[in-house]
């Protein structure tokens, strides 16, 4: 009877990945940021890669590097993070949609900047205003905010991308 059961759902999970296959696509999307960490200020460099699973909806991998240099402070840091976002368009018309985000990360602070602990687990919520230049060219305007309780401050990053749909 379990066996049963197993390939039921089996069968289910198959026919649903090959339902939203055919209606998804993939894109890759390069972002430049301005980073900010309580007072700090740096440039984060951003790669994503997106499964749309919807025309609403998409998932999203990325991959970010930011250098924080501190006007007023010798000290530079880094800022590594990795993460899984679901982005989901609430405003969605002819020439833009209007996103929000939502997703985890994983934060890496390097080892010159002091902390109890220089690596952990974020939230991370944000919205997007996106253009469509093209049919598999797009490019707009970022704002994502993570939080953390291993980072000294607040971690925002607001900024410009451009999304290629594969």
């Amino acid at each position: 009877m379990n066996s049963i059961k197993f390939y039921i759902a089996l069968y289910i999970l198959l026919l649903a990945s090959f339902t939203s296959s055919s209606q998804s696509e993939f894109s890759g999307s390069l972002i430049l940021n301005q980073q900010f960490v309580g007072e700090d200020i740096g440039i984060n460099y951003e790669g994503q890669i997106n499964y749309q699973i919807h025309p609403d909806i998409s998932i999203g991998l990325s991959a970010a590097q930011a250098n924080m240099s501190p006007e007023d402070s010798d000290r530079n840091y880094d800022l590594g993070k990795f993460g899984i976002h679901i982005s989901y368009a609430f405003g969605n018309y002819e020439n833009f949609k209007f996103e929000s985000i939502v997703g985890f990360s994983y934060l890496h602070f390097s080892e010159d900047l002091v902390l109890k602990e220089n690596q952990g687990a974020g939230l991370d919520l944000g919205v997007q205003l996106v253009f469509g230049a093209m049919e598999k060219l797009h490019y707009g305007f970022k704002i994502v905010t993570s939080y953390s309780n291993i980072s000294p401050g607040s971690i925002v990053n607001t900024g410009v991308f451009v999304t290629y749909n594969i």
